[in-house]
């Protein structure tokens, strides 16, 4: 087996997966992970898993730990329920049971369960927030610095950091100056323009509603057992049922690949997020969360030398194709899959270039 070290810049979703994932099927690699936090809070709302992302939990065993909060009770399937609601009383257009496994999670509670399962050598370092690298000959590996002044060394480092990465910014910034040395000036140009995420075009408004908290009849509604999407409506139950996940989605179709000037999440007052719905079937919302949704332009590249990029931060996408926090764990958890392959030594680090050939995103 091999024995090196992985350095992971981030602990959301994509960092703990590929860590459990390396727990589990490379224990010979060491791994630490950092994180620019000082305290792991709650945040996020719900998100589900499809089929794919669901079996590399079951490939980890995490299966029976995750059903314990998963949102609809562990039931196989969430079914799906097409309801025309701008009106005041609302139509069933169309209800699918599909015949696949497809959970869903409160993002607090599955981040939860994902630390919990960290090895005690393998916790999580907080308050080290990347400032930078250094990317030394093959057999010293690289030099993080950190913007408390501390340093550390890796053999290979993963930035799991999200969209507003800093992996990838310094990485684009380094790809751009190679380039403009060798007089590439469109190209720095081009590589540069993947360092800021742009503005998908769309603005959600995400709530979370206790059903203990609903008047008498509507926490029987059932919402509380289906998805419904009516055009920019998404619903479901996390945390055992017990939850409403609520998106409520505002499209600006001109503003699509600009760079938003704002902030990306705010606090959101009952009437801002009703006023684009007036006439819809009644609401519950006393207020909730303003989330602008951006977007990874399409990167060239996933890896520079011993550096690579895992999920959001190498490919974060509209909340509508349902697949970001899925597309994570597969990139995670195909990379410690390589990793853990015999030929992968220390002296020779090919794994990240050989999944850049092959067109993965990780």
């Amino acid at each position: 087996m091999p024995n090196f070290t992985i350095a992971i810049v981030g602990a959301g979703l994509s960092g703990l997966i590929f860590a459990l994932s390396l727990q589990k099927f490379a224990p010979d690699v060491e791994f630490v992970i950092y994180e620019a936090v000082s305290e792991l809070s709650e945040i996020g709302a719900g998100i589900g898993l499809a089929p794919r992302a669901w079996s590399i939990i079951q490939a980890i065993g995490l299966e029976k730990a995750l059903f314990k909060v998963a949102g609809d009770g562990g039931k196989p399937c969430i079914p799906h329920t097409h309801r025309k609601s701008d009106q005041a009383e609302g139509v069933v257009i169309d209800h699918t049971v599909r015949d696949e496994m497809n959970y869903s999670f409160f993002r607090a509670e599955l981040q939860k369960v994902l630390l919990e399962h960290l090895l005690p050598k393998n916790k999580v370092r907080l308050n080290k927030r990347l400032e930078s690298y250094v990317q030394l000959p093959q057999s010293l590996g690289l030099e993080l610095l950190f913007e408390d002044g501390s340093t550390a060394m890796c053999d290979v480092l993963l930035g799991c950091d999200g969209i507003r990465s800093r992996v990838r910014a310094m990485m684009y910034s380094r790809l751009a100056d190679d380039a403009q040395a060798e007089g590439k000036t469109d190209e720095a140009e081009q590589l540069r323009s993947h360092i800021t995420p742009v503005f998908s075009g769309e603005v959600v408004y995400r709530c979370l509603i206790r059903k203990d908290t609903l008047p008498e009849g509507v926490a029987e509604h059932e919402a509380f057992d289906t998805s419904d999407l009516v055009i920019h409506i998404v619903t479901y139950p996390i945390s055992q049922g017990r939850i409403l996940n609520v998106g409520a989605g505002v499209s600006y179709p001109g503003r699509e690949g600009t760079i938003y000037d704002g902030p990306w999440t705010s606090a959101a007052t009952r009437d801002e997020i009703v006023k684009d719905f007036a006439g819809w079937e009644p609401d519950y919302v006393h207020g909730g969360l303003k989330w602008v949704i951006n977007v990874v332009t399409k990167l060239p590249t996933y890896v520079h030398g011993r550096v690579g990029l895992v999920g959001d931060a190498a490919h974060a996408m509209g909340h509508h194709l349902g697949a970001g926090a899925g597309q994570s764990f597969e990139d995670g958890f195909f990379l410690a899959s390589l990793m853990s392959h015999r030929d992968i030594t220390k002296e020779d680090l090919s794994t990240l270039s050989l999944a850049d050939e092959d067109n993965c995103i990780i």
